[in-house]
Formats: structure tokens, C-alpha cells, sequence
């Protein structure tokens, strides 16, 4: 029996619409828009409540004719009045914050309360590893193959004058009654999605996590906040802001090509911008760096490790090898190493990336100007012009994603809020709060580290976290056998990070890299000294602390024996593959492992630590969230930064929230042996919290 997708396109049909949905508990709901930000407007809006069968109600309809959106009369009254009716039932959606945030701008009613799953985050929670875009899940538990529908509304939109594309998504311009059935069919799919992945989040006992501890409590209280808030701009301060980096961009520009123009001058004559040289480019800077200028390079890109296996020929970490790699590529150049695969000009797979410049930095004025110059135009174009271009009335509502990331650490565009630059505060000095408001912002001190301390279950590294010790201080004395001095934080003249700064940097360096299987090959280059003694100094990191390597063997087992591994809550990184390592490798040592396999266990390792980071971040914005309802205090989280999170309100309710805020992130999560630290600020805009 074929489903029943019904368009509704009278006002008596929406009344009767809403007598049927009267009874019904479970109600899955979808809307179709002008656009993806909440001034655009809804044309119609699909329910599902049992299976084969969904509505659509045609709001608005594209007029050819006038070249406008038309609405029906008295449609958008006759539906509020339906969706009012919503409140209270258990709706599902798949993308929630979308649609309910469209619902409270248009139709002023407020959803988000009254949501009891979504199937996109739910699907994500499930398997991490996959899209979880309703038209492919559709097709994965389904077989819906979407694509003679996706044609349709392509030519239906055409005929109309409109366009399908990524910066100009007309599908407003679809016949409507078309438009209809491809709308329906969203709500079907996400109702029944729901009745096949509830079933599967209690089979894998996920459903405490996914309903009570966390996913569904942080999407309908901080992730709402998150994307509906918005924050407000400085726009003059944005504007003088670009001038000022322009002309920075502009200066460091032309030093670094007076400086090169000599050793460039032959192959890029500069005679136009195809013949110039373009210090943008990370093959034209590996052809100058490590051909032109003959400097060793560090190591490959991944391109470059595949064309390495291609030719049969091992991977370069030492200076004689590296030099047989470009003498291998330049001589295999433009034949076939794998189907279809052209062997290219070596510069095309050595890495030029920051790193990599960063050491050479300190020997050529230019690459230090280079490295300035890359960090101005990335905080020019992403988040100066980024922001410029998406801030209406003063406002901006960048994207934070619930499920960006295989941790469940939110992921955020447009543009990237969670990768704002530390050391620059420019761009953070336009985000400013609105009148008679504040922001208060809290950022945990060594999250990561507190985290790692507590897997370790090392003595003298939980010890770090409970006095006055630094935790990078307590491991660079031990792997560097300084007794010289003390662990204390900084402040003292006898402390190790004053006295042997270099060494409390390598140590960072160390702890955690090596931790997550970074080798010996792979950190030379950042502590600048030899492999050998790379790997003594990694050597005696797991000497001093076996908890340490005690814990990354232990997450490898669980990822071997288990195919996954989880959190300190429960939420599950899936490594299927795992399970089949010992059965083809044996019982081996973890560095005897082809890349692939190490890369997959070090993995394990991250997410047991780097997830339960997230999720304690997350649980605090949850309970900062109830608790400031509670309070009846308006405080609303604007964004979560690196591991901080920021809140707004009124300047009067300042030090409550501060409050609310430092107890809801030191206190949420226990960490057995360890105290979370997060102390809050008070200011005016980002740079200030």
C-alpha cells in the first residue's frame, strides 16, 4: 500500500486537520522556508502521526505572474491556531532548532518545550560515523532513493524563474502542490525514522544519555539559546577593524615578495598574477622552501605518504631519505602510481603547513612576516568578512552544531565561533552585548589535562590538581630530571615553568601527544630536537608515569575487544574494524602497527578523554540553564568558545549569573581526586570574558 501524502491548500482542511491531530500523541513536524535564518518566512509546514500517512499546508505559493510570494488568506492565522494545538504533544523533528526556531519567529508559538526527540541528533548518537541528513537516512533504513524527487523540484523551481543552487536556494519557487508532496514526505520519513531509532537507542542503553542525562536536555535548553540568541556587532568597530588588517595584509605582502623576489624571479617572473609567485600556495612555498632554497623538509602530507606506498618506497624521517623522496618523485613524475593517479612534482606532497614554518620561522624574517600574514588573512576573510556578511540590524546567529563532531563537542559555522583566535582579541572586541546587558563568561582551567589526570589515575598527577602544583611542571620534572626546583604554578622564582620555560613547553608538548600516539618522528619537528632524542624523552614520560600507558593500553583493549570505546557518561566512539586487529596482527607492540591501525587505537584513546571533556561542558551549560530558570533570572548562553561557555543578561542579574555559571561548571561533573576550576568574568564584549 503506497503512502498517503496529502496537500492542504483551504482553510477548511487546516481545521480539519487540526480535529485529527486532536487525539494524537506523537506528532512528527517539518516546515519548508524562504530561506535558513529567522527573518525569512515559512510557505507551509507538514505533520506526520502515523505511519503512510502526512499533510502538507500550502501557506504561500510563487506567482508567476506578479513574480512574488503570494499567501493564502487567512492561512497563517488558521495555522497557528493549529500549531498552538501542538503544545503538549510529544513532537519529533529532524533538525529541531531549525524548525522550531522558524515556528517561534512566524508563527510566535514556541515549540522547542514541547519537542521530545530528534531524530537527526538521535541518529548521531547511534553512529557517529555517518550523515545523518533526513534524505539519507531515508534511504539507508528505507531504500528511499530521493533523487527522481530532488529532479522534479529542480525543474519545477527552473520553470519558474528560480535557481537551485548553494548561495541561491529558490525551492520557494516549486510548484506548490509539488512542493507539497516532497514536504509531506520530510514528515513521514522523520516520523518513521523515529519508530525504527527509538527501538535501537534502548537497545544499546543509550536512552538515559539520549533523554535524561544529555543530548535532548542540552538541544532543547543551550543549543536553542545557542542558535536563537544571536549576538550582537559592533559594526563600526568591524569595519575600522578590516581597514586596519587590509592595510596589515597588505604591508607583510609586499615585505615577504621583496624578500623572495630573487629566488622566485626566474619561474615567476611576476609579469601577471598567473606568473606570480603565490606565497598562498603550499606546493609553490615547498618548491622555494625545500627545492629552491634546499632546506630539509619535515614531513609528508597524506597525499604524499599514499604516493609513498604507491612507489614502494618507505616513508622519509631522515635527511638522506628525504632527499631520495624528491629525487623518486621528480623521476617518476606524470607516471601512474595507482589507477588514474599521476605522479606529481614532489613540492605538491611535502607539508608547508604551520608548523613547518613555524620552526623555520626563527631563520627568515619573511616566514615570521608569512605566519602574521596567515593569521591576518584568516581573521580577515572568516571572521571580519564572515561576520559582515551574515549580521543583520547589528546581529549575527552564527550555527552551533550539536552533532558537528564524533565527541559530541558542539561544531559551529558561520563562521566559526568555536575556533575565535586566542592571541588576537580584535575580532572578540566587536561582539559586544546589547544595551543594559553584560556578558559573563567562564572558561575551565586545563580542562583536558584534568581529564587525562583522572583516566590516569596517576597519584602525583591527580596531586597537580589539588593544591598549588602545575600540572605540566610536575611531568617536565620527572621526564627532565630537574630537582632544582619546584612544581608550583607560576609566580615563584624556584618554579619550574620560570626557571626552565623551554623544558615546561616541551613538556606540554609531550604529555599530551604522545599520550594520543603522536611518535617520535611526527613531534621533532615542534620540539626541535633530534628523533632519538624525541623518543628519550617520550621514553621516559611512560617510564615516570605508568598510569599513563596503563590507560592507553587499556583503551586499545576496549576498542580490540569491544569495537568502540566510550566516555566517562557513556556516549560511544565505534571502531567496528578494531575487532579484527588482533586476529590479523596477533599480539604485537602498539608502535609495530601500520599506520592505519595505530591511527584508529589512538583514537580510542582521544575520545575517552577528549569526549568526556565535551560532555562535562555540555552537562554545565545544561544545568546553568535550569538553574537560572529556576532562578526566573533571563540569562541566556551566546556561545561556547574552546572549552568556556558565555551567557548574557541583564546587568543588574550580573552576579547571580556568575554565580549560577562557576557552580553549574565546577560542580555538575565529580572527578574523583580532582576539583574543576572555571572562575567566571564580567564585560562588555568577548575580549573582556
Amino acid at each position: 500500500m503506497s503512502d498517503q501524502l496529502i496537500v492542504i491548500d483551504t482553510l477548511s482542511a487546516i481545521k480539519e486537520l487540526g480535529g485529527y491531530l486532536a487525539d494524537k500523541d506523537i506528532i512528527a513536524y517539518d516546515c519548508e522556508t524562504t530561506g535558513l535564518s529567522r527573518n525569512d518566512e515559512i510557505i507551509g509546514y507538514s505533520v506526520c502521526a502515523e505511519e503512510g500517512k502526512a499533510f502538507y499546508v500550502i501557506l504561500a505559493y510563487w506567482d508567476v505572474a506578479t513574480n512574488s510570494l503570494k499567501y493564502i488568506e487567512g492561512a497563517k492565522e488558521a495555522s497557528t491556531a493549529l500549531i498552538n494545538s501542538l503544545l503538549g504533544k510529544s513532537l519529533v523533528m529532524h533538525n529541531a532548532t531549525f524548525d522550531c526556531s522558524m515556528a517561534e519567529a512566524f508563527f510566535k508559538v514556541r515549540l522547542i518545550d514541547s519537542l521530545h526527540t530528534d531524530t537527526m541528533i538521535l541518529a548521531h548518537l547511534l553512529d557517529e560515523n555517518r550523515r545523518v541528513g533526513l534524505k539519507e537516512l531515508g534511504a539507508h533504513y528505507f531504500g528511499e532513493d530521493a533523487t527522481d524527487e530532488a529532479k522534479l523540484m529542480k525543474e519545477s523551481v527552473a520553470a519558474n524563474g528560480g535557481t537551485l543552487t548553494k548561495n541561491d536556494y529558490q525551492m520557494f519557487k516549486a510548484d506548490p502542490y509539488l512542493m507539497g508532496k516532497y514536504g509531506a514526505k520530510d514528515a513521514l520519513l522523520t516520523f518513521k525514522l523515529f519508530m525504527v531509532l527509538v527501538p535501537e537507542l534502548y537497545e544499546q542503553g543509550l536512552d538515559q544519555f539520549f533523554y535524561e542525562d544529555e543530548s535532548m536536555p542540552l538541544l532543547k535548553g543551550p543549543t536553542y539559546d545557542l542558535n536563537t540568541a544571536g549576538l550582537q556587532i559592533d559594526t563600526q568597530g568591524l569595519t575600522s577593524l578590516k581597514k586596519t588588517l587590509e592595510a596589515e595584509c597588505l604591508e607583510a605582502k609586499d615585505f615577504i615578495h621583496q624578500e623572495i623576489k630573487n629566488h622566485v624571479k626566474e619561474k615567476y617572473p611576476g609579469t601577471n598574477k598567473k606568473n606570480t609567485f603565490n606565497i598562498g600556495s603550499s606546493s609553490q612555498l615547498s618548491w622555494l622552501l625545500f627545492g629552491t632554497l634546499g632546506l630539509e623538509f619535515g614531513t609528508l602530507t597524506k597525499a604524499g605518504k599514499e604516493v609513498c606506498r604507491g612507489l614502494g618506497i618507505k616513508l622519509p624521517y631522515h635527511p638522506a631519505a628525504k632527499r631520495d623522496f624528491i629525487y623518486a618523485c621528480t623521476n617518476a613524475k606524470d607516471t601512474f602510481w595507482a589507477p588514474k593517479k599521476k605522479v606529481r612534482d614532489p613540492w605538491a606532497y611535502i607539508a608547508c603547513d604551520k608548523k613547518t614554518l613555524s620552526k623555520l620561522a626563527t631563520r627568515y624574517k619573511w616566514i615570521e612576516r608569512l605566519l602574521e600574514y596567515q593569521r591576518k588573512t584568516k581573521l580577515l576573510t572568516t571572521y571580519v568578512k564572515g561576520i559582515e556578511s551574515r549580521v543583520n540590524y547589528g546581529v549575527i546567529q552564527s550555527s552551533f552544531l550539536q552533532h558537528g563532531t564524533t565527541s559530541g563537542r558542539y561544531a559551529s559555522r558561520n563562521p566559526n565561533f568555536q575556533n575565535l583566535p586566542r592571541d588576537d582579541k580584535r575580532i572578540k572586541s566587536c561582539v559586544v552585548s546589547r544595551p543594559n546587558n553584560v556578558f559573563v563568561g567562564a572558561d575551565y582551567s586545563q580542562l583536558e589535562p584534568r581529564v587525562f589526570a583522572y583516566f590516569s589515575k596517576d597519584a602525583r598527577l591527580l596531586k597537580a590538581f589539588q593544591g598549588e602544583d602545575d600540572f605540566y611542571s610536575v611531568i617536565g620534572m620527572e621526564v627532565y630530571g630537574k630537582s632544582d626546583c619546584t612544581p608550583r604554578k607560576e609566580g615563584s622564582p624556584e618554579a619550574f615553568g620560570i626557571k626552565y620555560k623551554r623544558l615546561r613547553d616541551l613538556s606540554k608538548v609531550i604529555a599530551l601527544a604522545s599520550t594520543y600516539g603522536a611518535t617520535a618522528h611526527q613531534l621533532a619537528p615542534t620540539t626541535g630536537k633530534s628523533i632519538e632524542d624525541t623518543q628519550l624523552d617520550i621514553d621516559n614520560y611512560f617510564e615516570s608515569f605508568p598510569g599513563v600507558a596503563k590507560m592507553m593500553l587499556e583503551s586499545h583493549e576496549l576498542a580490540k575487544t569491544n569495537g568502540q570505546v566510550t566516555n566517562l557518561f557513556g556516549r560511544p566512539r565505534r571502531m567496528p574494524e578494531a575487532k579484527k586487529i588482533n586476529k590479523i596482527y596477533g599480539k604485537m607492540d602498539h608502535a609495530d602497527y601500520p599506520y592505519e591501525v595505530r591511527n584508529m587505537l589512538n583514537l580510542a584513546v582521544n575520545h575517552r578523554i577528549q569526549s568526556t571533556g565535551a560532555s562535562i561542558v555540555n552537562r554545565a551549560a545544561i544545568r546553568f540553564h535550569a538553574n537560572c530558570k529556576a532562578a526566573g533570572i533571563q540569562a541566556k548562553l551566546v556561545a561556547q568558545v574552546h572549552d568556556s561557555l558565555i551567557a548574557e543578561c541583564d546587568k543588574k542579574d550580573a552576579d547571580d549569573v556568575l554565580i549560577l555559571l562557576q557552580d553549574a561548571m565546577e560542580n555538575t561533573t565529580v572527578l574523583e581526586g580532582i576539583q574543576l576550576e572555571a572562575i567566571p568574568k564580567i564585560g562588555i564584549n568577548f575580549s573582556e570574558v
